[in-house]
């Protein structure tokens, strides 16, 4: 078996010469690249390779670091220049490598001669020869990596009365080796602990479909998309993202560009490039194209500004001509997903022209995109009016709906064969409602009980400014967890863990109505739920689950709330 090996490339003269940002195995189209790319196409990503690049401008970087166009070309005296950053870097590396291959050209080597010959030799090759020779020694080692083909996106049937769910994932990670007794992560930082992704922890039930990961992502700084700089080792391979979400061969990844964490800009943070790279290099299934909402308003540093009726009509304009350079650039470049057209309008009958618009671009999969805000009468309205155009096309068009799910309207879809959604909202209840905290087997909604951590930042700050006597409500608190794990036991009354339970609230000066909290508490302790649930998260924790306290409890209650609206969709839980 192969060990890790790190492929360091030059960097080419030959360029994609677009403004964007871009991974930099993506910007550089010389013939290693090409290579690569090629390889790519017909293979994952091979999980024993890392690929790193040495440009003239940026120095070694790891070969997703997205970086712009620019025009230099690399000298012996540059590559010096940058020996001494350069070295330290691959040293780094290669700490968690078994062998570095260099495939570079002489005025490239001064930048990497001193650790090579030194401290890395014993791992160190050099590909020799011409561009050609290089060329066949970088897809020898491409092909002998034993990489699996490429996954073949699966063409979902169209108006089949089947809906799919797709979970939106915005790093929700879970620890899974939490110890819920005594509140402590199994390590102190993310590297150090056992996080996984919450639909592998749900396992062997399936919550979902699919994952929906959002390119927004990478205007932040979490997630598998986020934004490398040039000496992050997670910058020198993508994460396996089938791997990280658990996905079986029958679900998919669906990527979009999260349209409404830009919403307020003039124009999307996300190119047609940057959007077709990344779904390619991530190995996505669907890619949608890149969409700009027409909001009625957007947020400034002064406040809230009304859009006139032609700036609104500008992003819908803006958003069908991305639309139309997306699936030209997707299939230029052989892209390995399927290219989802979103679609955004201001009225119904906008809709309704820009499905059959975008059938002739030769969009075989729609998401319709904006509905988010609007009242259920409206979103009616939309997807009535949208279902009614694509049942007429031929072939008729696969049709997905952004971010809803709407309870209320679940068997219009349903009539109208809605292929598929994405929606957070029962997952996002789970801490953002006082009352729809947990969704039960029979349906019913229970409100989770509260047991707010004093061991919490700004919560320790504001009872010390407050005044209060920080050390009895530490004992308080102690004594409410031990009470509510007694009861989840049948060792402790219903009455007094009950009142333990308000009278720590009490001091915590929550504004809620005391009496209606006791009888939404009263009401959870008294069906105790979570005694009929069978997923994972219900058996093996218990109470746990319906105790409102920080992100592995309150995560755990939103995946089981996910299982419970994938049940509800006729799917086998």
């Amino acid at each position: 078996m192969l060990g890790r090996q790190l492929l360091v490339l030059g960097c080419s003269d030959r360029k994609r010469g677009v403004s964007d940002l871009l991974p930099a195995i993506d910007r550089y189209d010389g013939p290693y690249y090409r290579v690569l790319r090629n390889y790519l196409r017909e293979h994952d990503w091979p999980r024993n390779l890392s690929v790193a690049v040495l440009s003239a401008e940026y120095g070694l970087v790891g070969g997703l670091t997205r970086i712009k166009d620019y025009n230099k070309r690399m000298t012996r005296s540059l590559a010096l220049g940058k020996a001494e950053d350069c070295c330290k870097t691959l040293s780094a590396w290669a700490c968690n490598h078994d062998s570095v291959i260099l495939s570079l050209g002489n005025d490239y080597m001064p930048a990497l001669e001193k650790v090579t010959e030194g401290a890395l030799r014993s791992k160190t090759s050099v590909f020799e020869g011409g561009i050609g020779e290089k060329q066949s020694q970088v897809k020898s080692l491409l092909h002998a990596s034993g990489a699996s083909e490429r996954r073949v996106a699966v063409h979902p049937k169209a108006g089949s009365g089947k809906v799919s769910y797709f979970l939106p994932d915005w790093d929700d990670l879970l620890d899974a080796n939490f110890d819920f007794r005594t509140d402590r992560f199994s390590g102190a930082s993310r590297t150090e602990r056992n996080d996984k992704h919450c639909s592998i922890l749900m396992k062997p039930e399936r919550m979902c479909d699919g994952i929906l990961v959002s390119l927004a992502q990478h205007l932040s700084g979490k997630g598998p998309l986020r934004r490398f700089v040039g000496s992050d080792e997670s910058s020198l391979a993508p994460i396996d993202l089938r791997s990280r979400f658990g996905l079986a061969d029958d679900q998919s990844l669906f990527g979009d560009c999260g349209a409404f964490s830009y919403a307020n800009e003039e124009e999307p943070t996300i190119s047609i490039e940057q959007a077709v790279a990344l779904y390619d290099l991530h190995g996505f299934d669907f890619g949608a194209s890149v969409d700009h909402i027409p909001v009625p308003y957007v947020t400034t540093e002064s406040g809230k500004r009304l859009l006139t009726e032609a700036e609104r009509s500008e992003r819908v304009q803006l958003t069908k001509d991305n639309a139309a350079a997306f699936i030209t650039t997707a299939k230029r470049r052989k892209a390995g997903f399927l290219p989802v057209g979103t679609i955004q309008a201001l009225t119904p009958e906008g809709f309704i022209s820009n499905v059959r618009l975008y059938h002739e671009m030769g969009y075989r999969h729609l998401a319709i995109g904006g509905l988010v805000p609007l009242a259920d009468t409206a979103v009616e309205a939309i997807v009535t009016a949208v279902m009614s155009e694509a049942s007429q096309l031929s072939p008729r068009p696969w049709v997905h709906l952004f971010g809803v799910f709407r309870p209320k309207l679940q068997a219009k879809f349903r009539e109208l064969k809605v292929d598929s959604f994405d929606s957070a909202t029962y997952f996002r209840k789970a801490w953002l409602r006082s009352d729809q905290n947990y969704l039960a087997p029979d349906g019913s909604w229970y409100a989770a009980i509260r047991v707010p951590m004093t061991s919490d930042p700004r919560t320790l700050k504001r009872l010390q400014e407050d005044g209060a006597d920080v050390r009895l409500l530490q004992a308080q608190e102690a004594e409410v967890m031990r009470l509510l794990c007694r009861y989840d036991r049948d060792e402790a009354d219903l009455e007094e863990t009950l009142n333990a339970v308000l009278s720590y609230d009490a001091q915590l000066t929550r504004s809620s109505d005391s009496r209606s909290l006791k009888e939404k508490y009263q009401a959870t302790l008294q069906k105790r739920p979570w005694r009929d649930c069978r997923c994972p998260f219900c058996r093996e924790q218990g109470i746990h689950v319906l105790i409102f306290r920080g992100c592995n409890r309150n995560k755990r209650r939103g995946a089981h709330n996910t299982l419970m609206l994938y049940g509800s969709l006729g799917q086998q839980i």
